[in-house]
């Protein structure tokens, strides 16, 4: 339980929930994401979104996944 008492003690982080999803990944799969959302604009992100739920790879919903990768979460207007 202390772990979880001393999270909350620390602040609030300053990444959203799908940056600090995607650090959980590889770097390979790090570096295809960040690829990704510079080409988001070409991408249907639901699509995605959709693929990689149903494959259980993605534990985010499709706003803050789109958010992010569309580059208008929180975390990178910090």
């Amino acid at each position: 339980m202390l772990d979880i008492l001393g999270k909350h003690l620390e602040g609030p982080s300053t990444k959203c929930g799908t940056a600090l999803w995607i650090e959980t990944l590889s770097e390979e799969e790090q570096e295809t994401f960040k690829l990704i959302k510079e080409k988001s604009k070409n991408i249907k992100l639901a699509v995605l979104w959709k693929e990689l739920t149903a494959g259980g790879y993605l534990p985010l919903g499709l706003t803050a996944f789109r958010s992010h990768l569309r580059g208008y979460c929180l975390c990178q207007k910090n």
